[in-house]
């Protein structure tokens, strides 16, 4: 990490035992290390939690282009048969989205093959 070789570890332990002390290395060594430990545990789990960001990112990036190419097929559907109504079964549609294409004056613009066949009109002899 911070490319020290054996020398300067030993030039850096000669100062400390002069600076601290004999009796008092062993716990600056203890503590130096249990420092080192918390920083390092604290850089894994931030690594671990931005690498779960991005994979949610992502993830996110997939399924908005999903939508996208369904959102494109709908509009295929939607200008080649205007006129058949598309039901939509997917979760979180409601159900004034699932039967389409009403035209201007409020009749269905169904196609007239899909409609049932009209009634005879009554007193009719059929």
């Amino acid at each position: 990490m911070f490319d020290i070789g054996f020398w300067e570890i030993a030039v850096i332990a000669i100062i400390a035992l002069l600076v601290v002390g004999p009796n008092e290395l062993p716990s600056l060594l203890r503590t130096v290390g249990a420092m080192i430990g918390k920083a390092r545990r604290f850089i894994r789990e931030a690594r671990s939690d931005l690498d779960e960001e991005i994979r949610k990112v992502d993830e996110l990036k997939r399924l908005m282009a999903k939508e996208a190419e369904i959102a494109e097929l709908h509009k295929d559907i939607d200008t080649e048969k205007p006129g058949i109504p598309v039901n939509y079964s997917s979760k979180g549609v409601d159900d004034a989205t699932k039967v389409r294409h009403i035209t201007e004056d409020g009749k269905s613009a169904a196609d007239p093959s899909l409609q049932p066949p009209a009634q005879p009109p009554h007193g009719s002899n059929k």
